[in-house]
């Protein structure tokens, strides 16, 4: 039986991997996977980087927030020992005042209003408000609400807490400054006998409540914020702990000491039984 064999494939014809086509084609095709993968991988690491970022702003404002409560649990504590002399002074009538040596009242009374600026740094603030990119990377609508809540009642208490400060040093300054326009027979008592003056120092007590209720809603805000963004509240706290330990890149400060009275031994100011005694001593004379 006859088989026929197979036709013979024509020499003129080019394998097609050999073509001027071919070539091309493969190369086309290599260099759009080349492409592909660079621009995935391109893609992949700016994803990352953006997440980094993202990470690195909230974790810079959530940072700032808990910074801003801690001052105003040191202001609380501090105005502790102004609440012990405050609530002294105001409990003493002014003819038994008026026995204290002037430098020991015009002390007290120094100190009873000794109120800390509040200052904080607003750094974080500013790049989370005002950069646009910082906005569109955090993807997070309920964290950028709540932020800026935060950041606006922040402001609030600093703008309030400063103009109680600034109105009771006007205060007692203009007592100092025009001393005739009040009464008293010195410039302490005519301090302690101000309207003003006795308003602040009987609020104090409630300034410190105040501050202490500020700090305490700004963490719990900022525990939603730690949620929503998937940040917990370690990591916040350390990285706060860590900001706040870095040493301050400036010279030493100028010595003040010789431009300072004396401070009042602050043991002797938990019960006042010190002045009671001298009070009580020149009654007698």
């Amino acid at each position: 039986m006859y088989i026929s064999k197979p036709p013979k494939h024509s020499s003129n014809k080019k394998d097609f991997s050999n073509s001027y086509f071919g070539q091309f084609l493969l190369v086309f095709i290599g260099a759009t996977v080349s492409i592909t993968l660079t621009l995935g991988i391109n893609k992949l690491m700016e994803k990352q980087e953006q997440n980094k970022n993202r990470r690195l702003s909230a974790m810079m404002v959530m940072s700032n927030i808990e910074s801003f409560s801690r001052t105003l649990d040191e202001h609380s504590r501090i105005m502790g020992i102004n609440d012990s002399i405050a609530t002294w002074l105001i409990n003493k009538p002014i003819e038994e005042l008026e026995l204290l040596p002037e430098n020991e009242l015009n002390s007290l009374i120094d100190q009873a209003t000794n109120f800390l600026f509040l200052s904080r740094d607003k750094s974080a603030e500013n790049i989370f408000s005002n950069n646009i990119e910082t906005w569109k990377n955090m993807g997070n609508v309920q964290f950028i609400d709540k932020v800026g809540q935060c950041f606006s009642a922040m402001n609030s208490v600093e703008e309030y807490w400063n103009k109680r400060v600034n109105d009771a040093n006007e205060t007692i300054l203009d007592i100092k400054d025009h001393p005739d326009n009040y009464e008293g027979s010195t410039i302490p008592i005519k301090i302690i006998s101000s309207i003003k003056v006795q308003r602040t120092l009987k609020g104090i007590h409630y300034l410190r409540a105040y501050l202490s209720y500020v700090a305490a809603t700004m963490r719990y805000h900022n525990r939603i914020n730690m949620n929503s963004i998937g940040i917990t509240e370690k990591e916040v706290m350390d990285y706060t702990d860590t900001r706040e330990q870095e040493p301050e890149n400036t010279d030493e400060p100028p010595d003040f000491t010789d431009f300072y009275s004396a401070p009042i031994n602050f043991d002797s100011l938990t019960n006042f039984q010190e002045f009671d005694r001298l009070i009580d001593s020149l009654k007698t004379h």
